[in-house]
């Protein structure tokens, strides 16, 4: 079930930052999964469908 009281706005900026820890090879994974999670919250993704994109468990998705 989605919470719709949960509403996550992502600028330009900010979406081409956390992008930009994706793509470079150099990005330590502690850097990298924070910034899936977030991307996929602002896409209004739900936590299953997080979960299956970035391969974490529920609690660490539901504390970021």
């Amino acid at each position: 079930m989605r919470r719709a009281d949960i509403c996550l706005y992502l600028g330009p900026t900010d979406r081409a930052k956390l992008q930009a820890l994706l793509t470079c090879r150099n990005t330590p994974p502690k850097l990298v999964w924070p910034a899936e999670i977030v991307l996929a919250t602002a896409d209004d993704q739900g936590t299953v469908k997080i979960m299956l994109r970035t391969g974490l468990s529920k609690p660490t998705v539901m504390r970021w």
